[in-house]
Parts: structure tokens; C-alpha cells; sequence
């Protein structure tokens, strides 16, 4: 196949290193593979990800152009307009194949409409269009800022806003697959994120008795950071042998949050390392014995850092939610999807004080993930998907052309004459 790849590339970008994997396996399998970054500006000096493939910016393609020149175009989405600007544009022109990187789409869906002038209107229009009028007094406290995240994830995360706009849709785990599949109207299919593993030595006994606890990756309210230092803080087992590190991007006003939590607290083992290299990265892996992956709540789709943790054979605590929910439980260590504190102190206390545990079950999990989580995985389930999209394409447009002229002439969702063109098109075309 011929096939063009949307996608963030900056050398920063979890989804622009899963891509460099991704389409240099398909490359490896054949098929004629063109990147088309994505990121709203063009910039020639970041760091791209690693790659041989022709790689070129959206800002000097045509999304028709493309398409006539391709079998079928992919489209990474993940909620940062900033990465993903470009993903947009192509999903509005042309039919594509989507992958649901995140479920929560909802930042990616407001900034596109700040970058492009459009106001509370449009905003409620469009909310209220995908989840009906019920969410409209939330949907302007959300336009106003005054919508907690957890509500705004349960009510209108616009994962189905984009789903509509795709002919076909990949998901990583299990949790939000309804959403794509109420909202896109061709195939969809799950694939266990391909996270490329790093070179990572295995968890070393430790003589000493201080223990490193790691969160890694960009650190915001979302990665619950505070109650892993308020676990540690109120247990004397662990407040006199544990260190707390933080290696990710972190804004001003996050770094000064948890920095007066500890104080107030008297904490005083946190070390901020903020964003840092690859070879740095696994430098704090190794350091690490063991990995944070908390998430309240939880926003994505799968977790890089989390299969990057069990990769690297360490423990890793993750919320009882979403994609970690479906983690086997005898590979992580779950703690209600609160994130109590005191479950999180228990689970704390005993890891640090029982090494086979630690050693033991980091193992067992890296032997799992590295077997689950491949490129070679995930292309096989992309493939199918692909001739499916490629096959169905003709019957969507048909049934979006008709959906279309049913909306001018007014025709209501519940009218008995879809269902009724529905079983014409299935008895004509043999589908669903």
C-alpha cells in the first residue's frame, strides 16, 4: 500500500516516537510509507524522530493532492493542537483513517477553534451536536473555564466529535472503544500501542536503604504527583527511606505547587530534573526502583510511560481506570481509581520493604510487555484495518452523501426512514 502518515514528529513527542516505529515497520513489510508532520508551526531545528522515510510538512501538501497520490491516509490524534493542527486539517478535507492516541480530545477541539477565531457559539454548537442539549450548561462552563476535567471527560470528551470525521478508527485499549464505534462509520479495531523499549538494566538488589520513586514523563496535576508525596509524608517507614524524582516537563506554576506541598508538609527528598535526553531517561530508569504511572483522571488512550516502565522491569503503581484497569493485575500495582492516599501508602510501604516483590514482579512484567506491546503487533491489526477502510470507503461516502441530504431536508435522527435506507444499504451492500 501506498500510504501517507500524519503524525507529530518533534524528537519530544510520545506519538511521534511510536510513529518512527510504526512506519518503519510497514516500510520493513513493503509498503510505501510518506510522513506528513503535523505540528502547527513548521521548524526545521528541533530535533525530528529518527527516520529514513520521505517526511514532509503538512503546510506544503494539499490533503486532495495527497490522497489521489495515496491508498490511504493515517491520521495520529492526540489533545495538543499544537502537535496535531495539521491532523485536523487532512480529517476535514479527505476520508482518513484515524488512531485514537487519546480518548479525551476536548483541548485539542477548543484551541482549534481559538486558533481560528471561532467563539462560544460555535463551541456549544458543536458539543451539544455530538452529546445533545443535556450538556449544554456544561459545555458553557467549560467554554468559561469553570468545568473541573473529570467532568468534562465523562460528559463530552469529543473523542466522537473527531470519530465522525474519520472512515475508520484505531483505539488502544478497550475502555473507550463505544465512543468510536456510536461516531465513526466505518471499521474500527484495537492495537496494543507499539512503545519502542529502551536499553534498560535490570532492577539491581540494593545494599543501601534509600529508595528512588519515579514519575517520569510531563509532570501536570493529572500525574497525581502530590499524593505520592503526601503517601511518603505520612508514613515514617517511608519518609525515612524513600526520594521522590520527577523527570519531565513541568511548568513554573507546577514546580512551585509541590515544591510548598513539601514544605508545608516538612518533605524534604524531592528532586525535580524537569525535561531530559533519552540517554537520560534511561539513567533514571536504572535509578529508579520503582515507577509512579498515576493518572486522576485518566485522559489517554494507553500509556507510553507505563509500558516504558514495565519494559524496563520495574514496579510500577497505576490508577485502577481505563487503559491501567486493563493491565493484569498481577503485573501492576493498582490503587483505586481515587487514587486514595492510603492505598497508595499501603502499596508503597510494600514494595519498599520487600525486594523479591519488587524484582520479582518487574520481571514478570517486562517479559509481558515485551512480548505484547511490538511494532510488529500493531502493524499486523493496522494492516487489516487498512484494507477494510480501503474497502468500505465507497460505501461511507454513499452514506455520508445520504445523511447529508436527509440533514437539508430536515430529517430527524429517530425518522423511521433511516433505519429503513440503512436496511436497503445493507441488503444491497452486504454489510452493516
Amino acid at each position: 500500500m501506498k500510504i501517507a502518515w500524519l503524525t507529530p514528529f518533534d524528537r519530544r513527542s510520545a506519538i511521534g516516537r511510536v510513529s518512527a516505529a510504526v512506519t518503519n515497520a510497514l516500510s520493513m513489510r513493503s509498503h510505501e510509507v510518506t510522513v506528513i508532520r503535523s505540528e502547527r508551526h513548521r521548524s526545521d531545528s528541533i530535533a525530528a524522530q529518527p527516520s529514513t522515510l520521505p517526511t514532509v510538512w503538512w503546510h506544503d501538501v494539499s490533503p486532495l493532492y495527497v490522497a489521489q497520490q495515496h491508498d490511504v491516509i493515517v491520521l495520529n490524534f492526540g489533545d495538543n493542537y499544537d502537535f496535531h493542527a495539521g491532523t485536523l486539517a487532512f480529517a476535514e478535507a479527505v476520508p482518513c483513517l484515524g488512531i485514537f492516541h487519546d480518548y479525551y480530545l476536548y483541548n485539542l477541539f477548543n484551541r482549534c477553534l481559538a486558533y481560528r477565531g471561532l467563539g462560544e457559539g460555535t463551541h456549544d454548537r458543536e458539543v451539544c451536536l455530538t452529546y445533545g442539549e443535556s450538556v449544554r450548561p456544561l459545555a458553557r462552563k467549560a467554554w468559561q473555564n469553570e468545568a473541573r476535567i473529570e467532568e468534562i471527560a465523562n460528559r463530552f470528551p469529543m473523542t466522537e466529535w473527531l470519530g465522525r470525521r474519520c472512515g475508520a478508527a484505531l483505539a488502544h485499549s478497550q475502555f473507550y472503544l463505544y465512543r468510536l464505534e456510536n461516531s465513526c462509520p466505518g471499521p474500527i479495531a484495537v492495537a496494543p500501542l507499539c512503545v519502542p523499549g529502551r536499553d534498560v538494566k535490570p532492577l539491581p538488589r540494593r545494599s543501601e536503604r534509600q529508595f528512588t520513586i519515579t514519575t517520569i514523563g510531563v509532570i501536570n496535576p493529572n500525574k497525581c504527583v502530590d499524593a505520592v508525596i503526601e503517601s511518603i509524608g505520612s508514613s515514617s517507614m517511608l519518609r525515612a527511606n524513600c526520594r521522590c524524582r520527577l523527570v519531565g516537563a513541568i511548568s513554573d506554576s507546577e514546580r512551585i505547587r509541590l515544591q510548598v506541598l513539601c514544605r508545608d508538609i516538612g518533605f524534604d527528598q524531592l528532586d525535580i530534573v524537569g525535561e531530559v535526553d533519552d540517554a537520560t531517561i534511561v539513567r533514571e530508569l536504572e535509578r529508579a526502583d520503582i515507577l509512579t504511572c498515576l493518572r486522576k483522571p485518566v485522559l489517554e488512550g494507553a500509556s507510553a510511560s507505563a509500558i516504558e516502565g514495565m519494559k524496563s522491569g520495574r514496579p510500577i503503581i497505576v490508577a485502577d481506570a481505563g487503559f491501567y484497569a486493563e493491565l493484569p493485575s498481577d503485573l501492576v500495582f493498582k490503587v483505586p481509581s481515587s487514587v486514595d492516599g492510603s492505598s497508595l501508602t499501603n502499596v508503597l510501604e510494600r514494595l519498599v520493604s520487600n525486594e523479591t516483590l519488587r524484582r520479582e514482579t518487574g520481571a514478570k512484567a517486562r517479559d509481558w510487555a515485551l512480548r505484547r506491546f511490538t511494532a510488529e503487533a500493531y502493524v499486523s491489526i493496522l494492516e487489516g484495518l487498512m484494507s477494510q477502510f480501503i474497502d468500505s470507503e465507497p460505501l461511507v461516502r454513499v452514506g455520508q452523501r445520504i445523511g447529508q441530504e436527509f440533514a437539508l431536508l430536515g430529517v430527524a435522527s429517530s425518522d423511521p426512514a433511516i433505519e429503513q435506507v440503512a436496511k436497503k444499504m445493507k441488503d444491497l451492500f452486504g454489510c452493516d
